[in-house]
């Protein structure tokens, strides 16, 4: 081959090569990318984020996992077992052994051995044993569920949170902005000598309570940040940037919707219904204790003091034998009795245990949405409140610079925009939040 043709093959193969280095190398860039260079974040991407990355998730998960192995192994009680065995051994005299082919003698000694035995009635407990374990697999799914709509609550609440803590935060500036603004004010009439000493005290204090609450506003965003960090599996050091999709407050679900959702389909409730299949399991099989159990097995045997030639040889020494065993217990003392009254005891405990998670489920839809309906109605008395509040403190902020009006009233009314303020943020986290709460425990999600 000439270098020509040489060229001709290694210059693709190089090419390749190449490509898939620069594949590898992003691949491990993407992975390695810290959140804080992933840009804006909506709640659907942190949502996405927390459920591929959650420890806790991950660990249902694996628990999942776990279980499927389990219910795999479930079903070689009801296969055969078989077995193969080869052995040689040499010694330095002759030794005599009783085979197939009668006494033989020799230094070298061989043998072989195939043996297969079967589980024809185990009393059930394998056909039991194997519906426990796909019950323990359904169980394992529904975790999986309930872990997980618990987790997109959790990542909504932190998500919601980090909105409002932002916004009390602003609305925090802006008060520290304008109470700056009536320091400078008051300042200027004090030079004048037209400000009462108790309006230069009042104006330092508000002004520090205001930069105090500025603080704890800014210390508040950074915690409620963490916290959402935290479910996503980031390192608390890194920043967030959120998206607040803009969203219209809709009109929810009639509430018989959601309980009916609830109490079928909630991973509470089922994972209840299968616990108390499992249980109903469990006390068939203690009556399994009471019947037989049959094995049949087979089994063929060589061994000799010569390396044998041909199989035939093998088949003309060897001994064989096909057999059926039976046992039974017919007294076990009081442990037979002990075992059923205990598995009694677990399905009713199972029932009770479904009782409690029904009403649970019921209880925890009909509070979330009584406290929507609240905050739907705490939402339009807080705008109304705040429109209010903010002309109040127009209103007052000229009176004052006129002399119409003294300086506790427009501190008052600044109080009572803050509050209006707050009341609002605080309306609309608690309403997202009961909505939210309504698609965890019914499954529904509300468009």
């Amino acid at each position: 081959m000439n270098n020509s043709d040489r060229k001709k093959y290694i210059t693709p193969i190089m090419l390749v090569l190449i490509l898939v280095l620069a594949g590898a190398v992003s691949g491990e860039d993407a992975v390695q990318t810290p959140v804080s260079e992933m840009g804006r974040l909506t709640l659907e991407d942190c949502i996405e984020i927390a459920t591929g990355e959650n420890f806790s998730l991950a660990l249902k998960r694996e628990a999942l996992i776990r279980s499927s192995a389990t219910r795999l192994g479930a079903w070689s009680q009801l296969m055969p077992n078989a077995s193969l065995r080869l052995s040689w051994s040499h010694s330095g005299d002759d030794t005599y052994n009783i085979t197939g082919a009668g006494l033989t003698s020799g230094s070298d000694y061989y043998s072989a051995g195939f043996s297969v035995s079967q589980p024809l009635f185990a009393g059930g407990n394998n056909l039991l044993n194997l519906k426990s374990s796909t019950l323990g697999g359904k169980i394992s799914e529904t975790e999986v569920r309930r872990e997980n709509a618990e987790l997109i609550f959790n990542v909504k609440q932190a998500f919601y949170t980090v909105i409002g803590a932002g916004q009390t935060e602003e609305n925090m500036l802006q008060a520290l902005e304008r109470t700056r603004d009536q320091w400078v004010f008051v300042a200027q009439r004090d030079s004048l000598d037209l400000a009462d000493p108790t309006e230069v005290s009042q104006m330092k204090v508000t002004l520090a309570e205001t930069e105090l609450a500025c603080l704890q506003a800014r210390n508040s965003r950074r915690n409620s940040v963490e916290a959402l960090l935290m479910l996503l599996s980031f390192p608390l050091g890194d920043s967030l940037t959120l998206v607040e999709e803009t969203e219209e407050f809709i009109r929810p679900l009639p509430l018989d919707s959601y309980i009916s959702s609830g109490l079928e389909s909630s991973p509470l409730i089922l994972s209840s219904k299968f616990s108390r299949e499992n249980s109903e399991l469990d006390r068939m099989s203690s009556w399994s204790g009471y019947l037989p159990s049959v094995n049949a097995s087979y089994s063929y045997n060589w061994s000799g003091n010569d390396f044998p030639g041909s199989f035939s040889t093998i088949d003309d020494e060897a001994n064989w034998n096909v057999g059926v065993s039976a046992s039974w217990t017919l007294f076990a003392g009081t442990s037979r009795i002990s075992s059923q009254r205990s598995t009694a005891s677990g399905i009713r405990n199972a029932e009770i245990s479904l009782k409690q998670a029904r009403q649970l489920v019921e209880s925890s839809i009909r509070g979330a949405y009584r406290r929507m309906e609240e905050s739907s109605a705490r939402i339009d008395l807080a705008e109304a409140r705040l429109q209010d509040a903010n002309l109040s403190v127009t209103l007052f902020g000229e009176k004052y610079r006129l002399g119409d009006s003294t300086l506790l009233e427009l501190l008052q009314a600044e109080l009572a925009l803050r509050k209006a303020e707050a009341e609002k943020v605080s309306a609309i986290f608690d309403y997202r939040t009961a909505l939210a709460e309504l698609e965890r425990w019914s499954g529904l999600k509300t468009e």
